[in-house]
């Protein structure tokens, strides 16, 4: 028996590695196409990266080198008051402006949704900011926090409140650029979260109406679960965004009041 099964293995053509196999073909074919932009990343990020993290172990001027110092460059800088500020407003920055741009353009999707006269306009002028210049965005916003002639103070005025120096005290700085940061992206993220929610059927939305569904249940039970993975999407690509702010700061307050808006980026 066991010579039986011996010739019959012998009988088997061997296996050829090197055809090609509509798989392989696929497979190869994907490769070709994906190898330009895995070539520079690997050129233009991921090489600097791994670069960057291992000077960051030596003491070297970029002309020496290099001498190996360990720790001693990170101990040294978690003990500088600067860049604890500023990776402390970068953090804040970021867990203010993620959560509450996601929940802004979440709502105007769900508004962009329904079947409305001057739907498509006002998608238009939501989407606009983010195809406009943002050093120009950055003045016009500097002229409406303007403490003596802005238009954000004029108003208050009228309502009766007392006008606030958005861009010059600590307490609101950080916070007025993170409402501008997110007047600019809520219509870019809306329209992502808007294709998403095209896509569910209507036919779930009948059957829930059917069943009894109305309200917040109809939302929290259709269309949220079946677009999470474009919020989660929009969070990949928003956060580290965020981290890597610094258009905003730099022009508007330079990282001031007293570092109230100094960031990681503008300290690199």
């Amino acid at each position: 028996m066991a010579e039986a099964i011996k010739q019959v293995n012998l009988q088997k053509p061997a296996r050829n590695f090197f055809k090609l196999t509509n798989s392989r073909r696929e497979a190869w074919a994907a490769l070709g196409f994906l190898a330009p932009n895995l070539l520079a990343f690997l050129v233009f990020t991921l090489g600097p990266a791994i670069f960057s993290i291992i000077m960051g172990f030596t003491n070297w001027s970029g002309l020496n080198a290099g001498q190996w110092v360990g720790l001693d460059n990170y101990t040294r800088l978690l003990e500088d008051d600067v860049f604890l500020t500023s990776l402390r407003n970068t953090l804040v920055y970021t867990l203010e402006f993620t959560p509450l741009c996601i929940l802004v353009a979440l709502g105007l999707a769900l508004l962009f949704n329904r079947k409305l006269w001057g739907t498509s306009f006002f998608r238009l002028l939501c989407f606009l900011p983010i195809v406009t210049d943002f050093i120009s965005i950055a003045f016009v916003w500097s002229w409406i926090y303007h403490f003596r002639f802005g238009v954000l103070n004029y108003f208050l005025k009228v309502l009766g409140l007392p006008a606030q120096a958005w861009l010059g005290d600590a307490q609101w700085a950080l916070f007025a650029i993170v409402f501008m940061s997110i007047w600019r992206w809520m219509g870019y993220y809306a329209v992502i979260i808007l294709a998403a929610l095209q896509e569910v059927p209507r036919e779930l939305y009948e059957a829930a109406k059917i069943d009894g569904a109305s309200g917040r249940k109809l939302f929290t039970h259709i269309p949220l679960p079946l677009i999470s993975s474009t919020l989660f999407f929009i969070v990949i690509i928003s956060v580290p965004s965020s981290l890597s702010v610094f258009e905003q700061m730099y022009i508007m307050t330079e990282g001031g009041p007293a570092g109230a808006t100094t960031v990681l980026v503008q300290q690199i």
